[in-house]
């Protein structure tokens, strides 16, 4: 599994790499992970028990071209990411942690140690709402995998494999995926990557 997981940050930072080439403010996001030195694991990757692992087969249909190759890398490792869903319950959707959660693989609690960084994949079931939330921390997110209606500060906006959306510092955001699920790789950068998204 090792390998595999080592094969999957390579690939991602060199996904990351071609957008970083672009100077703007999602490039700048993508150069913090496409050249950051990689500490060794400090964890193991067990092969999950998470609701998610359902949705995995579903979910790595629906890539490109463009998404390909970082999607070969990361199916055989969905199965053994550190599957999560750490938010307060919500009474009105007591559902949310068997639809929706993310692996992480960099960061301060991940198996790859990191205090001030973090990366890992998201996963969405079917018609599933990820309700208004924020975070301290920047996010890029990358689609690898099926659409969804993303929003940030009230503006929508249905986003396909291959685009990246940024959201900044305590930025209110969304998402809602319909029949599809949705893959995504996100990077938390920032001078707090520690304190959880909170909803609102």
């Amino acid at each position: 599994m090792k390998n595999v997981i080592q094969n999957l940050i390579e690939e991602s930072q060199k996904f990351l790499f071609k957008r970083a080439k672009i100077d703007d403010k999602i490039g700048l996001e993508a150069a913090n992970f496409a050249v950051r030195d990689i500490p060794k694991p400090i964890g193991k990757f067990e092969k999950s028990d998470s609701p998610l692992i359902r949705y995995i087969g579903e979910a790595i249909k629906h890539g490109n071209p463009e998404t390909a190759d970082l999607l070969k890398a990361l199916e055989p490792a969905l199965p053994y990411l550190p599957w999560k869903y750490n938010y307060e319950p919500r009474p009105d959707m007591p559902d949310l942690a068997d639809q929706m959660g993310w692996g992480e693989i960099l960061g301060p609690e991940a198996p790859y140690h990191d205090e001030h960084f973090c990366f890992g994949f998201t996963l969405l079931g079917k018609n599933t709402f990820y309700p208004s939330h924020l975070h301290p921390a920047t996010e890029l997110y990358v689609i690898l995998s099926g659409h969804a209606i993303w929003t940030l500060d009230g503006i929508s906006k249905v986003r396909s494999p291959g685009e990246f959306v940024l959201h900044p510092s305590n930025h209110i955001h969304s998402m809602q995926t319909e029949h599809e699920p949705m893959l995504a790789l996100y990077t938390w950068s920032g001078k707090d990557v520690k304190t959880l998204s909170k909803y609102v």
